[in-house]
């Protein structure tokens, strides 16, 4: 790393060791000015600029995947882990997120801040969920409710059959809720 890096890495982890009531070893100080990337390429196919460059790229893969789980909620699968089910809501999920960002694509087109090609001031954070909004408001809009489906739709979204019955409130109560209109 270039001189500057390296002093600055040295200081952040003699500051940590520090806070955590450590000296630091001389061999963590000496690898500090050192970014250390295994790879089995050897430096004849790929030279070590490029390898860093796809390392520092790998990081936004990262970030790509960590939005999927927040805004997408594409590590909750409603069905049993390792099962036919889990496997088709998961394809679904992937297919939803790739219409997700092509419509981002077609969106933002030429957009520089959100590019990778060069220093961005945005993450497409914000955007990919404004994105899946009004993805969900036009699928809605497509595949509106229908009322003859209403009966096969409660009984899909009802509670599973349990020994304990649902709470509900004594008739005395709701007796005097209703007289008083709350309800």
């Amino acid at each position: 790393m270039p001189y500057e890096q390296a002093d600055q890495a040295r200081r952040r982890a003699k500051k940590i060791a520090c806070k955590n009531g450590r000296t630091t070893k001389q061999l963590t100080l000496f690898l500090s000015g050192w970014l250390l990337i295994f790879t089995s390429i050897p430096p004849e196919v790929i030279d070590t600029q490029t390898i860093q460059a796809l390392y520092r790229a790998r990081w936004q893969v990262e970030l790509s995947i960590k939005r999927m789980k927040s805004l997408l909620n594409i590590d909750q699968l409603r069905a049993k882990k390792n099962s036919v089910l889990a496997e088709v809501y998961l394809y679904g999920k992937l297919l939803y997120a790739a219409v997700l960002e092509q419509r981002l694509n077609q969106r933002f087109v030429g957009d520089k801040e959100l590019g990778l090609s060069q220093t961005r001031m945005l993450t497409p954070w914000r955007v990919l969920q404004q994105v899946s909004c009004e993805m969900q408001s036009a699928l809605l809009m497509l595949f509106p409710a229908n009322p003859a489906q209403s009966e096969a739709y409660w009984r899909s979204i009802k509670e599973r059959p349990r020994r304990r019955k649902l709470q509900t409130l004594p008739d005395e109560i709701y007796q005097l809720v209703q007289l008083c209109g709350i309800m």
